[in-house]
Formats: structure tokens, C-alpha cells, sequence
């Protein structure tokens, strides 16, 4: 059937044909934060090399414009469109995308890659018909694979060889394993000249800071229960890999020289397995003189526990101003179920001892909504958010992500057994999703109607009890001066709930609703 795609275009490998990357609208998800679509730009990366245009589509900028900014890059020596899908609301827009090409371009093959399709690449296929393949694992060499199947190149793999790719075949679905290695990328590959002109659009909560997403390690050594990192790296020998210092570093500096950029956010699953690694790093920066703040999404508990005062005050100085952390849970019981290493004692001794370190944010992430979690579990929860921000001034308490029964995860089987019924089609896939409108008494049986209320009103109202609405810098539109004003409102109320556990006439979910399809939430 693919044959049909390009008839004769292998005829003419030295056609400059082209590929079409589209990044879907993430909802409420990414409301504070637009990155760079570094998925886009590292999964293009092999396909250049063999000579395809890259053309980027991010409706992440142009959420009503979608349809005709993908219209405007599609055209006669356009190869397939692929999408970047992780799973949740992204999925609405990536089916809307399939369709739409299916029926305005219905000879150009779709794509899937991503993390969703990592984990249900076979699924996706069986029931989205606008879908042609999917791409599980890294994406760079396959998608290059398959664009070169595609125009036909002689050299080109048959797509039974063609790692991670799944494809129908005589009525049902061929599925390739992945390869079992990371994929390393040199730094000068990766294609940011593409995006440069919209660089002053990306960014974290309205700042005007330039943030450039980067990566110093590949992989994570953890276990975690909950999280689908083992499961991708259950068939690779080492779980954890660093770049070199120096690599990093040079990194650091092509990107603050050549694009302007004046903050690196490290989005590693976990940037501080090694300390002298990040030591190392900061120190070269320092060398370098090079005037760049720094931001890291993966610290734990366990770790920090290792770091000194002076490692700490290191990282200040060289210009980190927020970590984001792994606490989880306020529940002991809790912390060994999603093998998170450490104790609630653990989180508060390491919270009190990044208050004595004030220019640095510490940012705490949550879930919720656990099998066999109780009521008297979220008070733990909720208890212990109120104790880190009484202890640090500077804490961040970011909203309880809803538990999501990950496809090979340990805690999938568990949730299995607790009654969870998985998606069966990939629009249901686009309910998981940790706002409160996921609706969690569907997804998740074993809650209680009490938790469910309650972690419903922690998702609102620990927005609120650390003041980080008016403590970050939102920009002055009208909308935020909006928002800011009703925040201040509201406030008092939310660290009541908080303080009382008090969950009863949660009247704010209807006006976050009602925020959200205005675009305000």
C-alpha cells in the first residue's frame, strides 16, 4: 500500500523533497512554560543528513492557526507529516492534524513519534485509521530510515528493519522492537536555525528571559514505579549516561553566543545522579565566564541529601535559581509504594536546608491519586506542603499531577487489579490528563468520592499557599493583571482549605472551567 504514496518518486533521489514536523497544543499543560520543540528538531535531525528539508509546524504559537500553518509548509515534495504526541489533551490536536491531512493531502503518509507512541505505537495503529505509522524510542534514525524508504533511495532499509517502527501489513500490524541505546546528539546538529526567528516566543512564565532546554545526561538509574523511564530503559545495558562536562558546556556557549540565550533549563530525567558531573559543569561555566542562569527539572530527595552547603551555594553562584523536586508524597507508605528512596523526614531536613540558600527555588512536585492511597494519606500530603512552605520562604508547590496508569509502568498491574480500565481508543487517551477536569473518579476507581474532592482541591489551591502567582513575573497584559487581581481575592480562601483540609462547595473548580475555555487557565 505505501508504493501508492509517491509513485515514481524514487525515480529521483536528488529531489529535494521535504518532511513536515507538527507539534500539537498541549492545553492547560503548558500554559506557563512554551520550550523549544526540541523533539521536533532532534527527530529531524537524521533526515537532514540525508537531505531533507525540515519544516516545523508548533501550534504551541498558533493554537487557531494551526490548519493553515500546516497548509502553507505542506506541498507537491512533501514526504509524510509526523507529530510529536505525548499522552493526554495533545492527542485531541494530533487526531485533528491525521484527519485533516488524510482528507486535504490523502497521498502524504502520517506519522506518530513521541511518547505516546512509545508505549502504545501498535494501539495507535489498530484504531486511528488517519495514522500510517508510528514510531517507538528515539526517533531520529528511523524517521531519516523511512523518509529514505519513502523516496526510494537504493540504499534504503525495508521497513521490517527499520527499529521502532510499526506499520500495517497484510491486514494486521508489524510491529519492529526499538533499539536498545540512546541516541547521542552533537550539539552542531541540531537544527535551531529553524526556529530562530520565533525564539522570542519561547520561553517559562512570561519572563524575558531566553530559555534554551538542554540535555547534559541521558537515561536515569531509578526505579520509580510510577514513571515510564524503567520501562524505556529496561533493555539498555546502562541506564545512565553523561555528556562530557566540556560538551556541555561548549553547548552552553554556542547557544548564548550564536542565539542570544540568557537561561538553560536541564531537562534530564534526572541531572544530579552524579554531583561532580553538575560540579564540573558550573565550574567550566565559571571559567568560561559565561553569563547564563540555569534551571533543572530532575533533582530527588536522595540526592540533595548528598549536596553540601557549599555545592549549593556553587550553584547559586554560578546563576541556578530553581530546582524542581521529586517529593511527591507527604505519605510514607506512599514513598515506598513509587520507590522514591527516601523518607518524609528526608524531604523536610532537605527542605530546611535549601531555605538557607534563599536565591534558590525550590520547586516540589506532587502525585496523586495512587492505588490503594487513602484519604488520611492526601492530609499527610497536603500537611507536609504547608510544612515546606512554613520552613522555606522560597519553596514552590507546584499542583498534584493525577496519577496515570502508564502501559508497562510497575504500578500499572497494580492498577489493573484495583479496577483500572485503559483506553481502549486513542481519542480516550486525550482524558488522561492532570487538570481537574480529567474527571478522576472515572480513571481511577479505588478513590474515594472524599479523596477525589480532596485532591481536587489541592490542584487549586496549592497554586496559592506559597504566593508564586504574584512572586513570578507573568507579564502586565490585561489578562494577567486579570488573573492577579482575582488571585488576590482568593488567596485567603485557598490557604484556609489548605489549613483546614476543608474540600466541601469546591465552587472554584466551575470558575477554572469556565477560565480554561476562555483561554485563561
Amino acid at each position: 500500500m505505501f508504493r501508492n504514496f509517491f509513485d515514481g518518486a524514487g525515480a529521483y533521489p536528488d529531489v529535494p523533497m521535504n518532511i513536515v514536523l507538527y507539534y500539537p497544543r498541549l492545553g492547560m499543560t503548558g500554559s506557563l512554560a512554551t520550550h523549544l520543540p526540541l523533539s521536533l528538531l532532534y527527530a529531524g535531525i537524521g533526515a537532514i543528513r540525508e537531505r531533507f528539508e525540515l519544516r516545523i509546524v508548533d501550534a504551541r504559537l498558533h493554537p487557531r492557526q494551526w490548519q493553515e500553518r500546516l497548509a502553507s509548509r505542506i506541498d507537491s515534495e512533501t514526504i509524510l507529516v509526523g507529530i510529536s504526541v505525548m499522552s493526554g489533551t495533545p492527542i485531541t490536536n494530533a487526531i485533528e492534524v491525521s484527519r485533516w491531512c488524510k482528507s486535504h493531502v490523502p497521498h502524504v503518509p502520517v506519522v506518530w513519534g513521541g511518547p505516546h507512541a512509545t508505549f502504545n505505537g501498535r494501539e495507535i495503529l489498530l484504531d486511528e485509521p488517519a495514522v500510517d505509522f508510528s514510531i517507538s524510542g528515539y526517533g531520529s534514525q528511523p524517521l531519516a530510515d523511512l523518509c529514505k524508504h519513502l523516496r526510494r533511495d537504493p540504499d534504503a532499509r525495508p521497513l521490517a528493519e527499520i527499529p521502532g517502527l510499526n506499520y500495517r501489513e497484510g491486514g494486521g500490524i508489524r510491529v519492529v522492537p526499538p533499539e536498545q541505546k540512546f541516541e547521542w546528539t552533537d550539539y552542531r546538529s541540531i537544527p535551531y536555525d529553524l526556529i530562530e526567528q520565533d525564539l522570542h516566543r519561547y520561553g517559562q512564565f512570561n519572563n524575558a528571559e531566553r530559555v534554551f532546554s538542554m540535555y547534559s545526561a541521558m537515561g536515569c538509574p531509578y526505579q520509580c514505579t510510577f514513571c515510564s523511564s524503567p520501562a524505556q530503559y529496561k533493555g539498555i545495558r546502562r541506564k545512565y549516561e553523561i555528556y562530557s562536562p566540556e560538551d556541555v558546556v561548549d553547548h552552553i556557549e554556542w547557544v548564548h553566543r550564536r542565539y542570544g540565550a540568557t537561561y538553560i533549563y536541564f531537562i534530564d530525567d534526572d541531572s544530579f545522579v552524579r554531583l561532580s558531573h553538575v560540579e564540573k559543569i558550573i565550574d567550566e561555566i565559571h571559567r568560561r565566564n559565561l553569563r547564563v542562569k540555569l534551571g533543572f527539572r530532575g533533582a530527588r530527595i536522595n540526592e540533595i541529601k548528598k549536596m553540601s552547603d557549599e555545592f549549593l551555594q556553587k550553584l547559586v553562584a554560578v546563576g541556578t535559581d530553581i530546582m524542581h523536586i521529586g517529593a511527591e508524597s507527604g505519605s510514607q507508605q506512599t514513598l515506598d509504594l513509587i520507590k522514591k528512596n527516601c523518607t518524609v523526614e528526608d524531604i523536610i531536613e532537605v527542605n530546611r536546608k535549601l531555605a538557607r540558600h534563599s536565591n534558590l527555588k525550590s520547586g516540589y512536585n506532587w502525585i496523586m491519586g495512587l492505588p490503594g492511597e487513602t484519604i488520611e494519606d492526601a492530609h499527610a500530603t497536603r500537611n507536609l506542603m504547608l510544612r515546606i512552605v512554613a520552613d522555606n520562604p522560597s519553596a514552590m508547590i507546584f499542583p498534584p499531577n493525577l496519577f496515570r496508569p502508564l502501559p508497562h509502568t510497575e504500578l500499572y498491574a497494580l492498577a489493573i487489579q484495583h479496577g483500572y480500565r485503559p483506553p481502549i481508543r486513542a481519542r480516550d487517551w486525550a482524558e488522561v490528563e492532570n487538570s481537574v477536569e480529567a474527571k478522576p473518579s472515572d480513571r481511577l476507581p479505588w478513590c474515594s468520592p472524599a479523596l477525589i474532592r480532596q485532591i481536587e482541591m489541592l490542584q487549586i489551591c496549592s497554586n496559592f499557599i506559597d504566593d508564586k502567582i504574584f512572586r513570578v513575573d507573568l507579564g502586565n497584559t490585561f489578562k494577567f493583571r486579570t488573573l492577579r487581581f482575582l488571585a488576590r481575592i482568593y488567596t485567603p480562601l485557598a490557604k484556609l482549605r489548605m489549613h483546614t483540609g476543608y474540600s466541601g462547595l469546591l465552587f472554584e473548580k466551575t470558575l477554572l472551567r469556565i477560565l480554561s475555555k476562555l483561554g485563561w487557565g
